[in-house]
């Protein structure tokens, strides 16, 4: 669900000096095909190494520039702006243009980033590990009004969004052995956060 956490207020929540990008949201491929993620696995990924009758799939994805991907094929996330899509484009190694199927309609990111993000509180915390156990200290409350999904998309065609493509096999718990299907993953680095959002709120526990 692509609604935000309390009272309008998207949560996340970050340790004091962990490097990971802040998760932004996961959007599904609008199509050609339902779902349109296990065909992109089935057709470019490769074998889990623990489950091996399954295949995966996981990438960084760019817009100013193509990845290689297991090493048989260049991915690049391009608009067509007539559509309001994105496209998955697929090159092969001569970087001629195979496949541009897989999209996503603008109006579902705009719709799972200003309805979930519209608002963020981000919690800063410290961890200690002690007696085998982790204990965690909140110590301040950052508070963010989204700028506009304008500023998104620039941000996003210049690259400051980062955006992964990932589609794994749950190796613990309940689901072990099961797909994580997580579509295209957008994030962005912690110091650029002020790039998309306004500080609207900041306190500190002392």
């Amino acid at each position: 669900m692509y609604f935000p956490d309390y009272y309008g207020i998207e949560i996340k929540c970050t340790s004091r000096y962990s490097k990971y990008p802040l998760y932004l949201f996961t959007v599904a491929f609008d199509g050609p095909s339902f779902p349109e993620i296990n065909k992109i696995v089935e057709k470019y990924g490769w074998y889990d190494k623990d489950y091996v009758d399954k295949k995966v799939f996981f990438a960084n994805l760019y817009y100013n520039e193509k990845v290689l991907v297991n090493n048989k094929y260049y991915f690049r996330l391009r608009f067509n702006e007539k559509e309001d899509k994105l496209f998955l484009c697929v090159y092969n190694l001569q970087n001629k243009l195979i496949e541009k199927e897989s999209f996503i309609y603008k109006k579902s990111i705009y719709n799972h980033l200003c309805i979930k993000l519209n608002k963020l509180a981000i919690i800063h915390a410290s961890i200690i590990n002690k007696d085998s156990k982790k204990y965690f200290r909140y110590y301040k409350i950052d508070i963010y009004k989204l700028i506009s999904f304008d500023k998104f998309i620039e941000l996003f065609k210049n690259d400051d969004i980062e955006v992964s493509l990932i589609a794994r096999v749950n190796k613990s718990g309940l689901d072990v052995g099961r797909y994580r299907n997580k579509n295209l993953v957008f994030s962005i680095k912690k110091k650029k956060i002020e790039k998309l959002f306004d500080k609207i709120y900041s306190y500190s526990f002392f």
